[in-house]
């Protein structure tokens, strides 16, 4: 029996890339470069790139990194790209020592993009401000043309 899922095919350029900033995150963050390693990196998140809107990704990895007193920790990271015109744009990126902080962040970013455009405080603004509009048009063309026809 076939999964249902369809893998996504990244080209190696891509898998080169998100595995160098993932590695340049343990940099940042003052683990040794040498003896740091990542593991276990996945595309969580893939929105294609259309005619009106770039795309994204968002990826998760997990590391065990050296810190300068020899120390090992494991690390959870995560991130985030934009993908424009067929090429990837780094965005934020984020080391926690918990996976559920991670997980925290899939979360709330599904959690913003399924909340209905309706809810936005803005939108409803702009609504309300159309509707009063087409109203008070309406009203001028009907006393307009009210006041035209009753003329002699």
């Amino acid at each position: 029996m076939a999964p249902d899922t369809d893998p996504i095919q990244f080209p190696r350029q891509v898998w080169q890339a998100v595995s160098d900033q993932a590695r340049q995150c343990l940099v940042e963050r003052h683990f040794c470069p040498e003896q740091s390693r990542i593991e276990n990196l996945r595309c969580v998140r893939f929105e294609s790139e259309k005619e009106t809107a770039f795309g994204s990704q968002l990826w998760f990895f997990e590391a065990v990194g050296v810190d300068e007193s020899q120390r090992r920790h494991v690390l959870y990271g995560a991130l985030e790209y934009s993908v424009q015109y067929g090429l990837l744009e780094a965005g934020s990126t984020a080391i926690f020592e918990d996976a559920e902080e991670r997980t925290g962040i899939l979360n709330s970013e599904i959690a913003i993009s399924a909340s209905p455009v309706w809810r936005y405080a803005s939108t409803r603004f702009w609504v309300r401000m159309a509707c009063l509009g087409v109203i008070v048009t309406a009203l001028m063309w009907v006393t307009i043309l009210i006041s035209y026809l009753t003329k002699p």
